[in-house]
């Protein structure tokens, strides 16, 4: 899914802008809380970004976004009032962790364990001959 081209800076400033003129002009919030709100749609696009790239690494990268978004979205609910003991959200970051985890080991293989290709000839020319092996040429040819 492509929002504006794929590209998650424009989007991220759509956003920003789009925070602080409904802040400008209807919500009465503070810096803080408008930081805290650019800081989970930054998180938010991570993610995306993470998800929509995730065949170049494994889904590697998808554990990490997640984790930056469950920390600001505790942040952004303490920013607006919510209020969480420091083993609540450890409990809270543990858990988006194993989820994680969870995630990338259903998309990712461990190293070596790749689905064998089927072998390609290198140098079909060197075959030409009738000679099965491309060693037995190499010697013979003259330039």
């Amino acid at each position: 899914m492509k929002i504006f081209g794929g590209e998650p800076a424009l989007v991220l400033g759509l956003a920003s802008a789009g925070v602080q003129m409904v802040t400008a002009t209807f919500l009465p919030l503070t810096s803080t809380q408008v930081a805290a709100i650019n800081a989970i749609a930054a998180a938010g696009l991570g993610v995306w970004t993470a998800f929509a790239t995730r065949n170049l690494d494994g889904g590697r990268s998808i554990k990490a976004a997640a984790l930056g978004f469950a920390q600001a979205a505790v942040t952004l609910g303490l920013v607006f009032g919510v209020e969480l003991t420091e083993q609540q959200t450890a409990s809270i970051m543990a858990f988006v962790a194993v989820v994680g985890a969870a995630f990338v080991r259903q998309v990712s293989r461990p190293a070596g364990t790749a689905t064998p290709q089927a072998p390609t000839d290198p140098h079909p020319q060197a075959t030409a001959t009738g000679d099965p092996t491309p060693a037995a040429n190499q010697g013979t040819q003259s330039g």
